[in-house]
């Protein structure tokens, strides 16, 4: 006997006392086993979901391209032999039109072949993110003011419904005021 395992004492029971493991069972495997997430575990995943991106920090990342831009064409310029007074107001202008143009940082952002967004900063795969949730959240027709586990609430299908039938009388009402 080695660990507890086996007989005491081979004698007297017909066998050598040789100890082989059983090959015929089956062990329960990790595919059996269900990890449950904590209330905890889902707050972290729902805010991680919904993280606002900082737009500051996307702001300042927008006019720091701005500028490099602005250093590359005010070098293109002296290599050029234009005089300082020259370069500055054409760099000048560069930048203010590429400061008006420049409203949405996501047109500037790489995109692979399937059109998804390449981005590797926190704060452009939250505004990614962001811009993903918008579209869906639109496709489903679901307000952006919608709060979870509302759906089931009699008195806010009832305000809703109220709301509606509102707003369709009024949209009546204006209807006859122009047809006359």
């Amino acid at each position: 006997m080695y660990n507890g395992i086996g007989l005491q004492t081979a004698r007297g029971s017909g066998t050598n006392g040789h100890v082989q493991r059983n090959v015929a069972f089956v062990r329960p495997g990790k595919k059996d086993s269900v990890n449950y997430r904590t209330e905890d575990d889902l707050a972290k995943l729902d805010a991680q979901a919904n993280r606002q991106p900082n737009q500051g920090i996307l702001d300042h990342e927008r006019k720091r391209k701005v500028e490099v831009k602005c250093a590359e064409l005010e070098e293109v310029l002296e290599s050029q032999g234009l005089n300082l007074e020259e370069v500055r107001t054409k760099v000048e202008l560069y930048r203010s039109k590429l400061m008006n143009q420049g409203g949405t940082a996501t047109t500037e952002l790489p995109k692979d072949e399937f059109g998804r967004l390449l981005v590797r900063e926190t704060h452009h795969i939250a505004q990614a993110q962001q811009e993903k949730n918008a579209k869906l959240r639109e496709a489903f027709g679901i307000s952006e003011y919608f709060v979870e586990g509302t759906s089931f609430d009699q008195d806010r299908k009832a305000k809703e419904d109220l709301a509606k039938a509102d707003a369709l009388q009024k949209e009546l009402v204006e209807k006859e005021r122009a047809a006359r």
